[in-house]
């Protein structure tokens, strides 16, 4: 079982997103990259995170960045790590959290919208992973 986020986690959703063949089809016309920030309940200290690169429904590299302050990604998706670990444990809904603020996007939305079933199916490939928080 891989700590959420670390290089263990990180290396395992690469295997686990490179063997969905769902998720694959769904990206298929996909290319950029994604940083997964834990930030901190408090405005203190400088979020981790997880940088996926993710091209034609290959994820290419999976990076773990202890010091995620400011990465240059095509989209960053912060969330406090108790709201990843409800995403990732199937409690929470990603879009849901997403829509209640749970959960910020940064970037081009409306490329985000063409790709909403490849995003959900991220996710859901996360949720696979066992993971300790």
């Amino acid at each position: 079982m891989a700590r959420f986020p670390s290089a263990a986690w990180a290396a395992e959703f690469r295997t686990a997103v490179n063997a969905n063949a769902e998720y694959a089809e769904a990206a298929k016309a996909w290319e950029g990259d994604v940083v997964l920030r834990v930030v901190p309940p408090e405005a203190s200290g400088i979020p981790p995170g997880i940088h996926l690169d993710l091209f034609h429904g290959e994820c290419r590299a999976a990076e773990f960045l202890p010091e995620a302050a400011y990465p240059s990604s095509e989209f960053v998706f912060d969330a406090t790590l108790g709201t990843w670990r409800e995403i990732l444990e199937r409690r929470l809904d990603p879009v849901k959290a997403v829509l209640a603020g749970r959960v910020k996007v940064r970037g081009n939305l409306a490329k985000a919208m063409r790709f909403t079933k490849a995003t959900g199916l991220l996710i859901e490939t996360g949720a696979t992973i066992p993971s300790e928080f």
